[in-house]
């Protein structure tokens, strides 16, 4: 991958629950939408979120919470949109993992540019280091390789690019199965997990182990790093200098040593990475065209804009 290719940055909205350390944390559509707008105006070019209980914060699969958000976003800005395909809220269900892309798909003033999907099961329990002891021991996400096949079946049949959110060398190793059948696209988004010291499921944020993932993907694609309960930071400015992309956000990790920063503010900080090391970033078209996902019409930024 070429290491002077523009820096692509998605913002990760609000994959956990971070608001008791941090009021910008957003559960609301409109908190969302403001969240994209910050992120958007910063730098970033894809923008990833769950919906949630606009009171209670829950992790909930509501499809018109979803097509809020996505309005608010096409209305304000061109980020790539990104939602989840559902995660704990949808655990084993493949209707239900998919009933709110394809409900936004069939809006053509509003739709999906890409989704993420996990290659495996793993285990979700949380580590208390200070206890020494696991917080539950019995938190599986259930992900089978007939799910997977399932789901891809379905996001092929309606032209939505797939990006691989992989945990662990296996799940790189499974993708690139799915790629030999002819069921996973060979132009995809390799979006690999690092994990903190709370949740030792995924890959250990250290030099070595990024390498390790990266001799695993095929050469040349385009990859991404995050840390999920993690500072992502150092694992950035490796990425950067690697010619690999970034995804930061409060959904991730609440970032208290920065204060109460909202999502632009962490965004800002790679940015501000990037131009120091000699990387510009990449603007929502430019990402696209890096992840060669289809730019959408004329028509249906029209019919957006005639909402607004």
């Amino acid at each position: 991958m070429n290491a002077q290719l523009p820096l692509i940055i998605e913002c990760r909205c609000n994959d956990m629950d971070y608001r008791k350390d941090n009021p910008n944390f957003p559960y609301t559509p409109q908190e969302i939408i403001r969240e994209a707008v910050r992120a958007w105006e910063a730098g970033a070019s894809i923008f990833h979120w769950h919906a949630r209980e606009p009171n209670s914060g829950k992790w909930v699969n509501d499809a018109e919470l979803y097509l809020e958000v996505i309005q608010g976003i096409r209305e304000k800005t061109d980020l790539i949109v990104d939602p989840t395909l559902g995660y704990v809220a949808t655990q084993g269900s493949v209707e239900k993992r998919v009933a709110h892309i394809l409900t936004a798909k069939a809006e053509p003033a509003l739709g999906v540019d890409m989704v993420p999907l996990e290659f495996g099961s793993f285990n979700v329990d949380f580590w208390n280091p200070k206890a020494k002891q696991f917080e539950t021991s019995d938190q599986v996400y259930s992900n089978s390789r007939a799910h997977i096949q399932e789901l891809l079946k379905i996001l092929n049949q309606h032209s939505i690019f797939v990006s691989c959110a992989c945990w662990d060398i296996g799940q790189i190793r499974t993708a690139r199965c799915f790629q030999e059948m002819g069921l996973l696209s060979r132009n995809t988004f390799w979006e690999l997990v690092f994990t903190g010291e709370i949740m030792p499921t995924g890959i250990l944020p250290t030099l070595p182990n990024l390498q390790a993932a990266l001799d695993s993907i095929p050469s040349g694609q385009p990859w991404l790093v995050m840390c999920w309960n993690g500072d992502v930071m150092p694992l950035a400015s490796w990425a950067i200098t690697l010619g690999g992309h970034v995804g930061i956000g409060l959904g991730d990790y609440p970032y208290t040593r920065f204060g109460k920063p909202h999502n632009g503010q962490l965004v800002e900080k790679v940015v501000d990475m990037a131009h120091t090391l000699g990387r510009e970033v990449a603007t929502p078209t430019q990402a696209r065209e890096i992840l060669k996902i289809e730019a959408r019409s004329e028509a249906s930024i029209s019919k957006v804009e005639a909402t607004v």
